[in-house]
């Protein structure tokens, strides 16, 4: 294969099965019309099920740089997709209440231990001058499994399929695309990770960094996250009807990827960290005018405007967080990469958790209106990130093993 192709390979594929392991997320609250004719599921049950699978996301996390030193990236990611095309299968074939609780939750464990995998792949085998791209691709994974899942709700609105048969078909696409990360076996040698014990020149202001970083990626997913589970049931209490509310559902997941991309190739054009960070303010701010947007608007052109700018703009930020992480601290990708990943997949817990409470005890306005603040108040902590940043000496050269004056041999990320 030659050398673009493999490059090509290792961009996308980490992406895609990212993208249809977080598409359980959101596919029950893309899917809940449906889903309320064969038995009850509220807002708030929508919610619980999206941060159940956070949760669980959450709590496997904190173990995923354990088991990275186990196993290699490529078999824990292969892992991820097996488990939640298994439980899809049980969940065509037995679906209720809990057993949506209890699919939630497995696969949320799947996610919680195969993006960090797929986080570090990224960092240890890609070439430098693409990573953000291959990062934009990979954080592109929740509007994209977003967009699946509301496609899967079109299926079913427009064209009366029951929404178990989405979820037979979700078992399929999982198991189609372990078949097609072999083509990553052959692009790039994926090993365990060693394991990075403390070094005597780790200080405490880089800790306190990390920290603060991680923060505020939790406060921007707490914020963030409840777009792809709410946004359908909540465009509908705007005036749009349920079809319609799909489809910009599903648009506006396209404009997220599409801008998450955007931002990871001209990442790799700007490289300081400052300069992404900066743009992570912007997107922030920028979501949070659009959830005002949809607190505020009525009519299917009000919020379908609303829906666009949020996904569009508003979620740009993950991928330049990422990168910016591994910049400012190259020396511990194992433990920067867990660490803002939890941090992130805490806030996704929260989030829609929270929101349905607002939506049931308060209404979708207050709900849009609270997010708009949670994720001004991200822009805030990603601003104190940047002054830690701009008062920093800046890193030097990175390499995936995080060591200057290496060996070509050794810099060569196929022999990390």
């Amino acid at each position: 294969m030659a050398a673009a192709s493999r490059t090509a390979v290792l961009i996308v594929l980490p992406g895609l099965a990212s993208a249809v392991i977080g598409m359980a997320g959101p596919l029950p609250g893309a899917l809940v019309l449906a889903i309320r004719e064969d038995f009850a599921f509220t807002a708030s049950d929508v919610g619980f099920s999206f941060a159940g699978f956070y949760l669980a996301s959450a709590l496997v996390s904190q173990f995923a740089g354990r088991l990275m030193t186990r196993w290699s990236q490529l078999a824990l990611i292969r892992l991820g997709l097996a488990l939640c095309a298994a439980v899809a299968v049980g969940l065509a074939l037995w679906s209720g209440r809990w057993q949506l609780f209890a699919a939630a939750g497995l696969c949320g464990a799947a996610n919680g231990f195969s993006t960090p995998a797929v986080n570090l792949l990224i960092a240890r085998v890609v070439p430098s001058h693409r990573r953000g791209l291959a990062f934009g691709v990979r954080m592109s994974a929740v509007p994209g499994g977003a967009s699946l899942a509301a496609l899967a709700a079109y299926l079913v609105v427009g064209h009366g399929h029951d929404w178990q048969t989405v979820y037979a078909g979700y078992s399929t696409l999982c198991l189609a695309t372990v078949a097609g990360t072999g083509l990553i076996g052959r692009s790039a040698r994926s090993a365990p990770e060693a394991p990075q014990p403390p070094r005597a020149g780790d200080g405490a202001g880089e800790a306190r960094g990390l920290r603060l970083l991680t923060f505020a990626g939790l406060m921007a997913a707490s914020g963030g996250a409840v777009l792809p589970p709410f946004l359908v049931d909540g465009m509908v209490h705007g005036g749009a009807a349920a079809g319609e509310a799909a489809v910009f559902l599903a648009v506006g997941s396209w404009l997220g990827m599409g801008a998450r991309i955007v931002v990871g190739v001209v990442s790799d054009r700007l490289p300081r960290p400052q300069l992404h960070l900066t743009g992570v303010v912007a997107s922030l701010m920028t979501g949070s005018l659009g959830m005002v947007g949809l607190a505020l608007g009525r009519g299917t052109l009000a919020v379908g405007a609303a829906a666009v700018v949020t996904f569009g703009l508003g979620w740009a930020w993950p991928g330049l967080l990422h990168h910016a992480a591994i910049q400012l601290y190259p020396r511990h990708l194992l433990r920067t990469t867990t660490r803002l990943q939890s941090g992130t997949f805490l806030g996704g817990l929260l989030g829609p958790a929270v929101f349905g409470l607002a939506v049931t005890h308060l209404s979708f306005t207050g709900a849009w209106l609270g997010s708009a603040a949670v994720l001004a108040f991200a822009a805030v902590a990603v601003c104190g990130v940047l002054r830690r940043a701009g008062g920093a000496k800046a890193p030097g050269p990175w390499s995936p093993a995080g060591e200057t004056g290496a060996s070509p041999r050794q810099r060569d990320p196929r022999h990390s």
